[in-house]
């Protein structure tokens, strides 16, 4: 599992019908704003980096800011599917595990995931939070995931009486909000330092209480 943005974006690039010195500033341009920021990234950073002239930059992209939309818009459409769908093939069959014990480790999974890419999910809430288009973008991408491996996993805990019969979306939703408690903090703190592993699990026994059968 690469569990990679950068490495996923990449991929994504080779995928994408233009030309290598695209390619190149692309990738420099994610780099450098995950690494400075937007704001603190020159086109002349990004030039060298990506070994190009900068007349090539603006050349291919007129502006800084329409550098950064095309990042944004591969990372939505291209990276946030290829993120789900090498997160629900790398869920096993929930047989064995009891429901508290699964829902750590599907948490445990998620939050190290956001803090081993949180430069670059720094750069979409960013986005998403003063661009419209990228909110409505991101929300469209998420309301149309393939989950159906996930949905039928919690429809298992369901039938062993583990977890409460509610809608699928309203389970996940009670998941996300918690888990996002957790490590939203972390976008404004700049701290590294988070105990995954105790933050996974209060996540989850807070959840099970929620979401146990009456």
């Amino acid at each position: 599992m690469v569990n990679n943005i950068s490495t996923l974006f990449s991929k994504s690039l080779d995928e994408m019908d233009i030309s290598d010195k695209q390619k190149a500033v692309l990738q420099a341009s994610l780099t450098l704003f995950s690494e400075k920021g937007f704001e603190n990234t020159s086109t002349h950073d990004i030039a060298a980096m990506a070994d190009v002239a900068e007349g090539t930059v603006y050349k291919q992209f007129k502006t800084k800011q329409e550098l950064l939309q095309v990042v944004v818009d591969s990372i939505i459409d291209e990276v946030i599917p290829k993120v789900a769908n090498e997160f629900i093939d790398e869920i096993t069959k929930p047989e064995g595990p009891h429901f508290q014990e699964f829902l750590q480790n599907l948490i445990q999974n998620r939050m190290q995931f956001f803090i081993n890419n949180l430069p670059q999910i720094r750069i979409l809430i960013r986005e998403s939070m003063t661009n419209e288009r990228v909110r409505l973008q991101i929300i469209h991408k998420f309301t149309h995931l393939h989950l159906e491996k996930l949905e039928t996993i919690f429809q298992y805990y369901q039938q062993q009486g583990q977890l409460v019969a509610w809608n699928f979306i309203k389970i996940l939703q009670y998941i996300l909000g918690i888990t996002g408690s957790y490590v939203a903090p972390l976008l404004f703190s700049g701290s590294t330092t988070f105990d995954i592993t105790r933050s996974s699990q209060e996540a989850a026994a807070f959840l099970v209480k929620g979401l146990q059968p009456k």
